[in-house]
This record gives C-alpha cells, structure tokens and sequence, in this order.
C-alpha cells in the first residue's frame, strides 16, 4: 500500500565514509568517497537540501545483506536539538504504555476478539522494535557536533539518528487484519472488554498522532529520520483506529455504556509537550 507523503526535512546521512545529500529530487543524490569534501559542500547547500518523501525507512531490506549503518545529521541548533529530544521523551514511554496495553488486553480472559488479538500481538512485536528507534536518536543526540571549519564557511552538524537497525535485527514487521476483517467476519462476538480494549488503543494512538503531526508543524523540528518515521506511524495508527473502529461498530450492545478507566491509558505522561493535554 502507498504510503502518505511527509513534509520535506534537511538531512545528511553518512553511510561507511560516503555522504548522501538529499535534494528535492528522489532520485538524484550526490554522493562523494572523501567525508570532509562532501560534508563541506553540504555546508552550502544544507539549507535547501530536502529529504524525499517516503517512509517505512527500516522495511525493505535484503534480509541476506550485511548490516550498513547509516548516520543521519543536522545543523547543530539548541531549538531543533530541543524539538528532538521532546520528540523521545514522549514518544519512547508511549510507545512502551501501548505494549502494557497489548499485554494485559492479551492476558485477560474476557478478551474474545480474534482480530484485536492479532491487533495487540502486531503492537507488541512492531512497537516493541519501534521503541529501539528514539533510542537510537537519543543515544545520537548525545553525541557532540561535529564542527566543520573551512576558512569563511564554518559548520556544526549534530549526529541525530541511525538507519539500518531493522537491517542489524533482521525485523520484519508483523501485519494487522484490515478494517473490512472486523466487517465482513469477526471471527467470535465482540465483548464488552473487546470495545474497552479498542477505545482505551484508539485514544492511545490518537494522542501518537497528534504528536507526530505537532513535530511536523513545529519549524525547529528538522529531523529528517523523525520526519520519516513520524509518516508511518500517522499511516499505521490510522489504520490501526480504522480496524479497532470497525470492531467497535460489531459489538451487539450500546459501545457509548462501556467505560474506559483512565488506568487503562499507559504511556500518556510527556505527552503534553506536542500541544495537546491528554
């Protein structure tokens, strides 16, 4: 399925000693052997230098391939830096509150849905890698800048991700049913604990979007791995509330009289920051 296109992020990537510099144009890259030449000529053009729109950045790999880390930088900046690692702290715990989740749904007897069964074991198999991904950026973040002095032209670029984890772990991400499975054959009848499940997950991954979208509005939010990781997690929460939705609307009773206790909820603190209060 295709994915939505993000918005364009400045960014550099360093893969062994060769530098990728991405343009507006996905399919043209400048590529030079020699770090320091390709680094400073990115110096002057980093500002315009845009990532292409694409996502699912750690799928698609050569399952027999070896292992290539990849480093993504950015121009070293307290406001952007900032924006990153706000990005981490709420989106890490948030991520780890949805495997909580997944878990108890899992563990609880009155859990019937064979569907959201296999919603929750796809959450905690992807997420739990996807949980890898802001610590790699954080471990990145702690890093010092490397600064660049080339007479007139002087510039510091902070590392600010790695690409290829999915490619080191060999992952392969787990799918989930489509909405129309829920619709078509919901597999046992939907219980009062099944519609619990599915709208304590849809407020949980509405609170992810809502993050996602803010970093991407946010002008000092120039991450481009962020940026492209933040495209799948709007398309696959989406999807995932479609199908949890579509499960809802199965439930032989009223959905509106089942409760969700707000202890249900994991993983909302450091939430607030995006500019929504959960």
């Amino acid at each position: 399925m295709p994915r939505p296109q993000g918005h364009a992020l400045a960014g550099l990537r360093l893969k062994d000693r060769t530098t990728t510099l991405f343009t507006n144009n996905p399919n043209q890259t400048s590529r030079r052997p020699a770090l320091r030449l390709a680094l400073a000529t990115a110096a002057v053009g980093l500002a315009l230098a845009t990532a292409p729109a694409m996502a699912a950045i750690e799928d698609g790999y050569d399952p027999n391939g070896s292992p290539v880390p990849t480093t993504w930088w950015e121009a070293a900046d307290p406001a952007a830096l900032k924006a990153d690692r706000d990005y981490v702290a709420g989106m890490r715990p948030h991520h780890a509150g949805a495997l909580t989740m997944a878990k108890e749904y899992l563990a609880d007897p009155q859990a019937s849905s064979p569907i959201l069964k296999a919603l929750a074991r796809a959450i905690i198999r992807n997420q739990s890698f996807e949980i890898g991904l802001p610590n790699e950026v954080g471990r990145n973040l702690d890093r010092p800048p490397v600064v660049l002095n080339r007479g007139l032209a002087r510039l510091a670029l902070q590392p600010a991700a790695t690409e290829g984890i999915g490619q080191i772990q060999r992952f392969q991400r787990l799918p989930i049913p489509g909405p129309e499975a829920a619709l078509a054959d919901p597999g046992a009848p939907v219980t009062a604990r099944d519609v619990q499940f599915a709208k304590g997950m849809t407020m949980h991954h509405q609170a992810a979007l809502d993050m996602a979208r803010a970093y991407h509005a946010n002008p000092a939010a120039r991450n481009g791995f962020l940026g492209l990781v933040n495209v799948d997690i709007i398309t696959d929460q989406a999807q995932e509330i479609a199908l949890m939705n579509s499960v809802i609307a199965s439930y032989p009773g009223d959905p509106n009289a089942v409760q969700v206790d707000a202890s249900m909820i994991h993983g909302m603190k450091g939430m607030s920051h995006s500019g929504h209060a959960h």
